[in-house]
């Protein structure tokens, strides 16, 4: 018979009954957070008695559990997740996944034993960033949402078994932007995604407004236009299931459910789903079943789509019309009595309701504006529901399952229970000197477990009836509320024995308690490695909050980050001393980017030009990489590395690890500066990425104290340090999706200077009237920036105190007069705050209002003043 080797199902387990439907459903392996540091923080989650729970509840069943660990950390919360982190490996978890690479690497080193997965925060999009995370100590990669299969099959052609084993996404919602890259719930609402705690702004309402542009790179508000308005940043939701031959012949070792915030209706549902199709492509018979996308669909959807990973780019992955489960359409309202609240529906298709549906309606705007249960057996005639209806309905209304009363009720079985899948055990029942010993081996996904048990109790010759053996094996062989089953009993038992039932049903409690204690301790570590790590923690102080340090007085420097050459020259005119060089916009080459010879040319020709203007002017030009490079990117522009010596240009500032990775193989002697896509929260991360760096530029997110704590650590010990480098002024980028909007708004992509009257502006509008530029970048991948420019001219003192002597301003979506009236603002406040004045001195005040009637649409300090934190006790 045709078999397949089929990847791992991975479950969410939001919750404690989440965890038991996920693996009564079949899962082969849950993914959970603790109280702290896990990027679903308003999920239940596990405290750490839910959590001792939850390793043995799956442990005994065979099912591997996977801790997240996932958010940015301060240098003040790493002791404390450090400790976390090997409580859990004490207890035997099977693994944690990571973002922060400081944290991935202070366990990997110090909790050697503790297997490590890198979050899909981590962004890793290419064979140099396998290998990066691979020498960080990280056995498997959660790869990003937006990766095909092909690319995924190209990165792991040739692996040999040196990078991590791969993991993706299969079913569930839809991050709009690459995650670890995002940070619209941050600076929109103070939510971090990086800190566990996204508001989800994605779903919200928005529309997409074009119009010209002013002297000073804003949107002329008498010529914007709307273009639509739409849920135009959410994604449908992702299904794989009538794919899952193709998904499996992929590298994948494991097939990702998302959804820790859902209910365990959902993940049952979906995991059954899932489960029945693998087993069924293991053997060669898997056929497409209508039953089951419907089983699907009335769990949650917000529209099914084959993701990016199907490469399905175009057309299918958004689903702008609505934010919200969608349910499934099974009919119309036909008419209703408002007496007797009965409504009268006409069903379409092939569903029929059932006792325990929930049904929705409609009236054709987005959502639902009621729903009821069906309680009792549905009245059907000539495809005619009549149901009882509580609110008025109207003729036209259209009828929705969002809730299948069969899904739920598996559910709940699966919860009463609290075990489907259960595990075989083999018992063999042998006697020493009338004292029974029984043993048993179980046989669960995660292999064999076998324990021997001798009774405190003898049997006594029988003096009348003695027990018999099929009592006997009846007796052990009732399991209970335990998760096995006896498969087979063998025994010695010579017949005419004698013991009492309670002894013998007492003695089989003790083994089975025996056997599920074996499974446990299966999976944890052995003493002496556990004694090794506490000691080895015990010495590292390097963990614990120590003194502040001196921080030395070095010059100020001021960078700046553009787009085009006429930015360069108004850079250049202000005197800022680096020039951080992205260029965009080929103006002059039409249709998507191919990396061919003639956009090697454009690109070769732009560079040389800047950097011509600031060797003229004495300025360090460094060649901005974009903050997504997958690998088409990252060879095109490794290809040409060799040129930029000879342009001039200083070096290259990369804002992924892949990136970082690929330069540094490629072209090892160039410098390298690392940009806010790194995501450098803390001091470890920045050692850890800046021993391939000149400077690191620390994530939008951190605040000044932390920032002071971070500097403070970094110049602690005698090692070379990056410089560390904070944008302090413009527009943040506040996301990078792969859907192209325009193509979303319009149906088709038709680059923007086809839209009329577009060529130059785009932005989109909230409820709140907050307009947020975006642009379209070259490989038609929208960047959405901030509504408000980030400005700490009346914070500079504190910016000082922290550390930071290396500051840059962020002028890419904003013109040459611009960064020159920016950096000349700037440095006169530097002056002013050297010479003694204070930040809320007049003439600093000044300079902020002219800030502020620069800025298109107001001005915040971002995160500085406060940081964001993370929900959670410690």
């Amino acid at each position: 018979m045709h078999s397949t080797v089929i990847p791992e199902l991975l479950a969410p387990a939001g919750s404690p009954d989440a965890l038991i439907a996920a693996v009564s459903a079949g899962a082969d392996a849950v993914y959970l957070g603790g109280a702290q540091y896990g990027a679903r923080q308003n999920a239940i989650n596990f405290g750490k008695p839910e959590m001792e729970w939850a390793l043995r509840y799956c442990h005994t069943r065979g099912v591997r559990v996977y801790v997240t660990l996932n958010t940015l950390l301060s240098d003040a919360e790493m002791q404390y997740a450090v400790q976390y982190a090997s409580w859990l490996y004490e207890l035997g978890v099977n693994a944690v996944i990571v973002q922060d690479v400081g944290l991935a690497d202070i366990l990997h080193t110090f909790v050697p034993g503790l297997p490590l997965h890198a979050s899909t925060q981590m962004t890793i999009l290419s064979k140099d960033g396998l290998k990066w995370v691979h020498a960080l100590g990280c056995l498997r990669v959660v790869l990003p949402r937006e990766l095909t299969i092909r690319e995924i099959s190209e990165m792991y052609a040739d692996s040999d078994g040196c990078y991590p084993e791969p993991e993706v996404f299969v079913h569930g919602a839809l991050c709009y932007a690459y995650s670890g890259q995002c940070l619209l719930s941050s600076l929109i609402g103070g939510r971090s995604g990086n800190r566990g705690s996204c508001a989800q702004p994605c779903r919200r309402e928005y529309t997409l407004l074009s119009g010209d542009i002013d002297e000073w790179g804003l949107p002329v508000k008498e010529s914007l236009r709307m273009v639509k308005t739409q849920y135009l940043l959410s994604p449908r939701d992702l299904c794989t299931y009538p794919k899952v031959n193709d998904i499996i012949k992929s590298p994948a070792v494991s097939l990702k459910i998302e959804g820790r915030m859902k209910s365990p209706e959902y993940v049952a549902a979906v995991v059954y789903v899932y489960r029945k199709a693998l087993d069924e492509a293991k053997n060669g018979s898997f056929v497409f079943s209508d039953a089951d996308i419907l089983t699907l669909r009335a769990a949650f959807n917000r529209e099914f789509t084959a993701g990016y990973i199907l490469d399905e780019k175009s057309g299918t992955v958004m689903g702008p019309e609505a934010p919200g489960n969608r349910g499934v359409h099974i009919g119309l309202v036909c008419s209703y009595d408002a007496r007797k609240k009965m409504a009268e529906i006409s069903l379409s298709g092939t569903y029929i309701p059932e006792t325990g549906d929930g049904l929705s309606f409609s009236d054709g705007t987005p959502g639902f504006f009621g729903g009821t249960v069906l309680r009792n057996a549905p009245a059907i005639r000539n495809r005619n529901l009549w149901m009882r209806v509580p609110m008025p309905v109207q003729p036209g209304n259209q009828v929705f399952l969002t809730k299948s009363g069969r899904s739920f009720e598996y559910a709940t079985s699966l919860l009463r229970k609290n075990a489907s899948q259960m595990i075989p055990v083999d018992l063999t029942l042998s006697f020493e000197d009338n004292t029974p010993v029984l043993t048993g081996t179980s046989f669960s996904r995660m292999g064999e477990v076998s324990v021997s048990v001798k009774a405190g109790f003898s049997f006594s010759p029988a003096q009348n009836r003695p027990v018999s053996l099929q009592n006997i094996s009846e007796l052990l062989s009732r399991t209970g509320d335990t998760p096995y089953y006896v498969r087979s009993f063998s025994s010695d038992y010579p017949g005419d024995l004698f013991a009492p039932i309670r002894e013998i049903t007492g003695f089989r409690r003790e083994f089975f308690a025996a056997l599920e204690d074996a499974a446990e301790k299966s999976f944890r570590p052995e003493q002496t490695a556990v004694d090794v790590v506490r000691a080895a923690l015990l010495c590292e102080s390097g963990l614990k909050t120590g003194d502040s340090r001196q921080i030395p007085h070095a010059p100020l420097e001021i960078s700046v980050y553009v787009s085009d050459c006429e930015a360069v020259r108004g850079a250049l005119a202000a005197g800022c001393h680096r020039v951080y060089f992205e260029p965009q916009g080929r103006s002059d080459i039409s249709g998507s980017c191919d990396y061919s010879d003639r956009w090697a040319q454009w690109m070769c020709s732009h560079i040389a030009q800047a950097a011509s203007l600031c060797n003229e002017a004495g300025v360090d030009l460094i060649w901005k990489w974009p903050h997504i490079t997958r690998q088409r990117f990252l060879d095109f522009a490794c290809s040409i590395l060799p040129k930029i010596n000879e342009m001039g240009v200083k070096g290259v500032m990369v804002e992924n690890i892949s990136a970082l990775s690929a330069v540094r193989r490629a072209s090892p002697a160039v410098p390298i500066y690392g940009g806010s896509g790194l995501n450098i929260f803390n001091s470890h991360s920045a050692r850890i990425v800046g021993s391939d760096c000149v400077s690191v530029t620390l994530s939008p997110e951190i605040s000044f104290d932390s920032i002071r704590e971070l500097v403070s650590r970094l110049i602690s010990e005698e090692e070379a340090y990056p410089i560390p480098e904070c944008i302090i002024h413009g527009p943040a980028e506040l996301s990078v999706s792969e859907d192209c909007i325009i193509a979303t708004a319009h149906g088709r992509c038709l680059r923007c200077r086809d839209i009329p009257g577009g060529r130059q502006w785009f932005g989109i509008k909230d409820v709140k009237n907050h307009i947020f530029p975006v642009t379209i970048d070259d490989e038609c991948r929208t960047h959405i920036w901030n509504s408000r420019e980030t400005c700490v001219i009346d914070h500079l003192d504190l910016l000082v105190n922290a550390g930071i002597r290396h500051v840059a301003i962020d002028c890419r979506i904003r013109n040459g007069q611009y960064a020159e009236s920016v950096i000349n603002t700037y440095k006169k406040a530097f002056e002013l705050l050297f010479i003694g004045k204070s930040m809320k001195s007049r003439e600093i005040q000044e300079l902020k209002d002219r800030l502020q009637k620069m800025a298109s649409g107001g001005i915040t300090t971002g995160h500085f003043l406060k940081g964001v934190e993370e929900k959670g006790e410690k």
